[in-house]
């Protein structure tokens, strides 16, 4: 049994994505979803390739099923525990061999599985002729703000309630700026922020508008499509405010209690020295050091943020509106009030 790839995005709920590559390739790129539960190592693949190009198929063929033979079972239950009530969907790099395999395995033991016609190969072609075409119809509102006023957090209430919000750092796991990856792990490859980007725009291509918060062009490694950020520089802007106190503390709140990345905080201040300096920035560090985040905060955000984001800000009369957010879930209620007035004005 086969899936398309445009039948699997038409339907993604239906099914559990099992990606069979490598764990290597998993990680360079993944259809958004997707469960690894490799057929081969990193180390197996290159043993199975190297005989391969040395011995042939039959041999590599061979060598692969010795080594893959005695987890199978333990691949085969994990697999079904990952699907749970969805149908489990199987997919390697091209639709070929390794899903091919596991599809067969798992319907010898009774069990329904589907593979995914041309593998991730295809899913990023479809992904990528997407993102080449597609035009946003529908007017982008921004939102805008100095460092901590809580612009993630309004899009995430807003997207609680069902309002067509991107949340695009969280797309790329990087936060956009000097301190954007601390205690996130590894920022998102283009790959894998451009398919969770497709993905969420084509489920949003009817909606009458989208909200983003304001970004550069790129938001950590990733760069955002120029159609987006085109979009994003022509739309409607909302500035967002909240009292110092308050911006320092949900700054100082999305860091708490994450003591091991301490260094990785201390490591981001240092390369700011050039912005601000030796003496302030062995300060910085000092006070990270010793955790003494309210202070640090309160220093980065009147000595470095606020200044580099005034230099580049609109005027105030080139927003829509300037909407108060020291209470978050009044804010997110004002700025759904603020669009629904611009629209239908407009």
């Amino acid at each position: 049994m086969q899936v398309t790839v445009e039948e699997f995005i038409n339907n993604q709920t239906r099914y559990q994505l099992i990606d069979v590559r490598s764990p290597k390739e998993y990680g360079q790129a993944h259809i958004p979803g997707a469960v690894n539960v490799p057929l081969l190592n990193d180390e197996e693949r290159v043993i199975v390739g190297t005989v391969y190009r040395n011995e042939g198929a039959d041999r590599a063929k061979q060598v692969g099923l010795s080594l893959i033979a005695p987890r199978l079972p333990q691949m085969v239950a994990q697999i079904l525990q990952q699907a749970e009530e969805k149908e489990i969907l199987i997919y390697c790099w091209r639709g070929g061999t390794r899903s091919r395999s596991v599809c067969y395995i798992l319907k010898a033991l009774n069990y329904s599985a589907w593979q995914l016609i041309g593998g991730y190969k295809a899913f990023r072609r479809y992904i990528y002729n997407f993102l080449e075409k597609v035009q946003l119809p529908m007017p982008v509102f921004v939102l805008n703000g100095l460092t901590g006023v809580g612009k993630t957090r309004i899009i995430k209430l807003l997207q609680l309630q069902n309002i067509p919000a991107l949340d695009l750092e969280g797309m790329a796991n990087h936060r956009g700026s000097a301190f954007g990856a601390v205690g996130l792990g590894q920022a998102r490859s283009q790959k894998d922020f451009e398919a969770i980007l497709a993905l969420e725009l084509i489920r949003q291509q009817n909606t009458p508008y989208l909200i983003v918060e304001g970004e550069g062009k790129r938001i950590g490694r990733v760069k955002l499509p120029d159609f987006l950020y085109q979009a994003m520089s022509r739309g409607p802007h909302i500035l967002l405010e909240a009292d110092l106190d308050i911006r320092v503390a949900r700054i100082v709140e999305e860091y708490k209690g994450k003591t091991e990345h301490y260094d990785e905080l201390a490591a981001a201040v240092r390369m700011l020295q050039k912005k601000l300096g030796q003496e302030k920035t062995n300060n910085l560090v000092f006070l990270i050091n010793n955790k003494k985040l309210h202070e640090a905060a309160r220093i980065l955000c009147t000595d470095y943020y606020d200044k580099y984001y005034n230099d580049s800000r609109k005027q105030k009369e080139e927003y829509i509106a300037v909407i108060n957010v020291n209470e978050l879930n009044a804010g997110a209620l004002q700025v759904k009030s603020v669009i629904a007035d611009y629209l239908a004005k407009n």
